[in-house]
């Protein structure tokens, strides 16, 4: 009887098991650790169901089941959910690791992951559901569309500057007016071609934006979230790009129970640093939703140009420091937890009252 054969054999009605699987492409490493006190490693397709199957061949029922976030996705978790099946999805940066290196294998890792997630010392990230992951990609979409734009801009420009051209007047704000005196400027027909196909990219990238902010702007509706948005808008300086992007990156904001796990988890928490008697120096966690860290950055802004308690927070950081950007991070930090405030109370902004 071979090993596998054994271990079936051994199996008892009413064993459970915890299980950590280090997920890829084209197939699993699974670790099953049974109640019992014994465990089995092997490899499997990645489909969910072979990966179930596999795995109820050692244990009757599965307690757990780990592995960590990454280009695989969601799609296992979903799986699991669907099956009334406890699943934990697991940042990679809050897995315990050796102080030195040692031997690194598939097989390896999910049995840390199994034996970490049986020891109670790993904590899920929240899992989205399908739709949420959706309306999530589709606001990076039009975020990467919004980045593609300023580079071709810059590209314009780069090639006015290196053909000796000069701007057309209100070209430093892209009005209608100077993207029309570029299509209209006389050039030699290599150069007439050359800027036509920066222009077209340009729109084209325009044109997916505003396509994927539509989407976006009609599927929160139908997702009964317009009163949160609306509601968001009602803050100095939020329209529909900031409330969106909050909106679907922070899905169930209620899962925050306070002001420092949501600042942490953006990456606007200050940490402190100290070792023996030397000064304390505090800056931002460098992990985080570095995405919508960025526009909670721009939105501070806006945010402090319109609202006087955000300017008087901005001036008195930046009176004590005399650095721009520290003053700037602390206004998002307050901004953040405005937005999330009004997100998790669902009521329009009151200046008086945040």
């Amino acid at each position: 009887m071979n090993k596998v054969a054994k271990i079936i054999g051994k199996a008892q009605e009413g064993t459970s098991c915890v299980v950590g699987i280090d997920a890829h492409k084209n197939t699993n490493a699974v670790t099953v650790l049974r109640s019992d006190g014994l465990s089995k490693s092997f490899v499997c397709p990645a489909d969910a169901k072979a990966t179930f199957t596999a795995i109820l061949r050692f244990a009757e029922t599965i307690d757990l089941l780990v592995y960590e976030a990454g280009p695989t996705g969601f799609t296992l978790a979903w799986a699991c959910q669907e099956n009334s099946i406890p699943v934990m999805v697991v940042a990679p940066s809050r897995i315990p690791r050796p102080v030195t290196a040692g031997a690194k294998t598939d097989r390896l890792d999910s049995r840390k992951l199994a034996e970490y997630a049986a020891k109670g010392m790993l904590q899920s990230i929240a899992i989205p559901t399908r739709q949420e992951h959706a309306l999530r990609k589709v606001e990076r979409m039009r975020q990467a569309m919004g980045y593609l734009m300023r580079k071709q801009k810059q590209e314009v420009k780069s090639f006015l500057l290196e053909n000796g051209i000069a701007e057309p007047a209100g070209l430093q704000h892209w009005s209608k007016i100077s993207i029309e005196a570029l299509k209209a400027m006389p050039l030699t027909p290599l150069l007439r071609a050359l800027l036509d196909s920066l222009l077209q990219m340009l729109a084209l990238y325009q044109s997916r934006q505003q396509h994927l902010a539509s989407l976006l702007a009609q599927e929160v509706k139908n997702t009964g979230q317009q009163q949160r948005v609306e509601c968001l808008k009602s803050i100095p300086g939020v329209g529909e790009t900031i409330s969106h992007a909050f909106t679907v990156e922070i899905f169930r904001p209620e899962r925050f129970k306070s002001a420092e796990q949501i600042a942490a988890y953006i990456g606007l928490a200050p940490i402190t640093l100290q070792s023996g008697h030397t000064k304390n120096t505090t800056r931002t966690r460098p992990n985080g939703q570095q995405y919508l860290r960025s526009v909670l950055v721009e939105g501070a802004w806006l945010w402090k140009k319109k609202d006087p308690r955000a300017q008087e927070l901005y001036n008195r950081i930046y009176s004590r420091t005399g650095l721009a950007q520290k003053a700037i991070v602390a206004v998002a930090r307050k901004f953040l937890l405005v937005l999330w405030r009004i997100s998790v109370e669902q009521r329009p902004y009151r200046a008086s009252s945040q």
